[in-house]
């Protein structure tokens, strides 16, 4: 019960949204009010904003053991499992950790989560009556690092744009390059991306040419293409087919809970 319950505590901490913690302004935050300038964006030594990467997704019926390896670094890991039958589950780590077992425990059917902070080699009894499924993730609050998709140099795929973040209402850095594919859908990548580390914040493609405050990138024509992978390292986005390349002249990184825009990324033809 103890880990469970710090494990919850931790993941409150975190849900605090981007931005969200600035009391100063009482709640009351307007998209177009000045936002004080509070980044840590060149700072070699902070991290990203923590979030969950899929370690491993295992599916059985009735008892079983599965093993796992979870990253040094990572903050905690959960296992959340499904079950449609009726029954039970448990789930449980061998060895024992001085928190105690189990992680996780419920009847079924239905959904729950386990949590923990074990690293390394991860052994985990699973005892049950009815087929389950369960999903492990880490936290981690390092880097990204996804290699460019092989689509953007096969043949028949176009670098369409190109240009370098800057920030708005928060700090920016690194690249973003706009391609059409082969099959003619459009893909953003960005490397070397840095933004203040925090959560909340999206992907959006808009027709402004250079956004230098939050009023501009919010009355321009936008889309939100995704939700923001990591606020470090490099990644891959697939644009909606319905978005024509022409009106793609910049990358915002928006803060949706509260409304303004982080940083932006002005593109220029190749």
């Amino acid at each position: 019960m103890k880990r469970i319950v710090a494990a919850l505590m931790v993941s409150a901490l975190l849900a605090a949204a981007c931005g969200g913690t600035d009391e100063s302004r009482g709640g009351n935050e307007d998209p177009f009010d000045e936002i004080p300038h509070a980044s840590n964006v060149n700072d070699p030594r902070t991290g990203a904003a923590p979030r969950w990467e899929k370690v491993e997704t295992l599916k059985g019926t009735g008892a079983s053991t599965a093993r796992f390896s979870i990253v040094e670094n990572a903050i905690q890991w959960r296992a959340t499992w499904r079950c449609t039958s009726k029954g039970r589950i448990e789930l449980a780590l061998d060895p024992a950790p001085q928190e105690g077992n189990p992680i996780a425990e419920g009847r079924c059917p239905d959904i729950g989560s386990g949590f923990a902070i074990e690293t390394g080699d991860v052994t985990l009894q699973i005892e049950a009556d009815v087929p389950w499924r369960i999903v492990i993730e880490e936290q981690v609050d390092t880097a990204l690092e996804e290699p460019p998709l092989h689509a953007m140099s096969a043949a028949g795929s176009k670098e369409l744009a190109h240009g370098k973040f800057y920030g708005i209402e928060r700090g920016g850095r690194g690249t973003a390059t706009l391609y059409r594919l082969a099959n003619e859908r459009l893909a953003l990548r960005m490397e070397g991306f840095k933004t203040s580390a925090n959560t909340g914040l999206f992907v959006w493609v808009s027709d402004a040419r250079r956004p230098r405050n939050t009023k501009q990138a919010f009355r321009s024509e936008h889309v939100s293409i995704s939700n923001l992978k990591s606020t470090l390292g490099d990644q891959n986005y697939l644009l909606p087919r319905s978005i024509d390349a022409a009106e793609v002249r910049s990358i915002v990184i928006w803060c949706e809970p509260i409304r303004i825009a982080y940083a932006a990324a002005s593109l220029t033809a190749r």
